[in-house]
């Protein structure tokens, strides 16, 4: 609603100045001295200079005075103002396609307008005369023409930044070198000037051509130094994102170098799985957010297309894509570039990216994403199978919990804490299956390993805050609980002990031809032993709990607890 009311005022304001002042200029003026011909041809190199400008990291340059300066020389404010505004307007024809607005192209208009009146009282100031071939004086004139012209047009740049943004522009070396290469354009704008003053129209064949030849040049060398900086930054993305040993790492780092290296205020990473893009990062204007977004099937929104394409899209403007979208588009998204994330000829995963800004995203850009996803695959892919050897190394294999060398490293580690004074209780459970010979012997060793494994389960759901537990060998499990007191250890493992006689485990005997499944029960004996209470050494406490469970528990007549006790 507000944009509308500003479109509205903004409307209002140009129809009241810019048509109503030039069709008064026009009627008082005497149309003799309009060359039609010629403002139509100065026209066709001010819009050819608006359509294809030169940039300087991706800011456009309005290098258009080297045409409106000799266009006011010879004819004056009026030939000037109407050759502006012809150009303003075959360049929004031109561009309609792409980001051309109604409020922007009013704005330039009514901005430029009202610039070029002020700079040519400033010029008349200065005691500036039209067609005049004095050197000195003209140099100077046009001079305090264009430092007025400019210096307008930053203020106003700066208030309507200000009005649109809530923040000032950050005075930078681009927008240094932007001012004074515009300033720079009054040599070429004054050769042409005295060249038509000499030999005529015929001056911009001799440098008109030549300048925007020049120009192409110059766009064509700065697209390519471009690709050559984005092609060595996804390398140093890709060099990056190899350095990582955690898949969580590699998955935030490479959504938000992505995020940064494209300018997106938006950046959303899907996981694909089993025909379904499920959202797993969301980054929004230079933070990651909790989003809320449902599961997107294959061909829904513009990522499910994507998938089910399987090729890249790309968008210029909202309203190309919205009819296509899902159910969550910021108002302010417009540009949009998708590709599908591929590993081994599969989809694994689409990556969407957008701005706020129209067409700011180019077609080489898709080559680009597609090396920086490549990379992430790769580095994804190394991650997982370093975390798969670290699992193995670290995971019985059986019971998938930590096996003897991993609970011994890490019994070594909270020793070190102790004797470092950043730990001062801990308590070690061991357990041990009763008669899990005569399992074995029953109902065989496959069966034995069943109950093994479903034991593990419970076991890990059962594992207090910051603990762990671990297979110590054969049927013995082991529980390592940092900050736990002894009476806390001796209690949980008392509900531990209750938790597996109740439970009913599924096993299928494989000492008959039947194979039925059965259930049974088994129970477990524990030792229980605790820092500092049994000892200020970590390395005896699994040797205390294991007497414990020995001398208490199994002579005792095995189903029960035993707390070690020094006496």
């Amino acid at each position: 609603m507000l944009l509308n009311k500003y479109t509205v005022i903004l409307f209002v304001s140009w129809l009241l100045i810019v048509p109503t002042s030039l069709t008064y200029m026009l009627l008082t003026h005497d149309s003799q001295v309009i060359e039609w011909p010629y403002l139509l041809l100065f026209a066709v190199f001010g819009v050819l200079t608006l359509v294809y400008p030169i940039k300087i990291n991706g800011k456009s340059l309005n290098l258009v005075s080297w045409v409106t300066i000799p266009a006011f020389l010879i004819y004056g404010l009026l030939f000037e103002l109407l050759l502006m505004q012809i150009s303003i307007l075959g360049t929004a024809f031109f561009k309609k396609e792409q980001s051309e607005t109604a409020d922007r192209f009013f704005l330039n208009s009514l901005l430029f307008f009202v610039l070029s009146i002020l700079s040519a009282q400033a010029f008349y100031f200065v005691s500036g005369e039209i067609g005049s071939v004095d050197f000195w004086p003209i140099v100077l004139s046009v001079a305090v023409y264009q430092l007025v012209h400019r210096g307008l047009y930053i203020v106003v740049k700066i208030a309507y930044t200000y009005f649109k943004k809530g923040k000032l522009n950050e005075f930078t070396k681009d927008v240094l070198l932007e001012n004074a290469l515009v300033i720079c354009i009054i040599p070429f704008a004054l050769t042409i000037y005295f060249l038509i003053k000499i030999i005529g129209i015929g001056a911009f064949v001799l440098l008109g051509i030549p300048f925007f030849f020049m120009i192409s040049i110059h766009r064509l060398y700065n697209n390519t130094e471009r690709i050559n900086h984005d092609l060595q930054l996804a390398v140093d993305i890709g060099q990056g994102l190899s350095n990582h040993l955690n898949e969580e790492k590699v998955i935030n780092q490479f959504v938000e170098k992505v995020a940064k290296m494209f300018n997106a205020e938006f950046t959303y990473l899907f996981d694909h799985h089993d025909g379904w893009l499920e959202l797993i990062r969301s980054y929004e204007h230079g933070a990651f957010m909790d989003i809320q977004m449902n599961q997107l099937s294959v061909g829904e929104g513009i990522a499910g297309m994507v998938l089910k394409d399987n090729r890249p899209a790309i968008f210029a403007k909202r309203k190309d894509w919205i009819t296509s979208s899902s159910d969550y588009a910021p108002d302010e998204m417009q540009s949009v570039i998708t590709i599908p994330i591929s590993r081994n000829q599969e989809i694994v995963g689409v990556l969407f990216i957008a701005s706020i800004k129209r067409d700011a995203f180019n077609e080489y850009q898709l080559k680009i994403l597609d090396i920086l996803c490549s990379y992430f695959t790769v580095s994804i892919e190394k991650v997982r199978n370093i975390e798969e050897t670290v699992r193995k190394s670290e995971r019985c294999g059986l019971t998938k919990l930590y096996n003897y060398a991993y609970l011994k490293e890490r019994l070594d580690f909270e020793g070190m804490r102790t004797q470092q004074g950043n730990l001062h209780e801990l308590a070690v459970v061991i357990l041990d299956i009763d008669h899990f010979k005569k399992v074995n012997d029953s109902y065989g060793h496959q069966s034995g390993n069943d109950i093994l494994s479903e034991l593990a389960i419970l076991l890990e759901n059962h594992v207090p805050k910051n603990g762990i537990v671990g297979r110590y060998g054969g049927e013995e499990f082991i529980y390592v609980l940092p900050d736990m007191r002894k009476k806390e250890a001796n209690r949980f493992a008392e509900n531990l002990r209750e938790v597996i006689a109740s439970h009913r485990f599924q096993i299928a005997s494989n000492l008959n031809d039947s194979a039925k499944s059965i259930e049974v029960n088994i129970t477990v004996s524990i030792g229980v032993a605790a820092l500092p209470n049994d000892t200020d050494d970590v390395k005896n406490l699994v040797r205390y709990a294991d007497r414990a469970l020995y001398l208490g528990a199994k002579r005792a007549g095995r189903n029960r607890v035993a707390v070690y006790g020094k006496s």
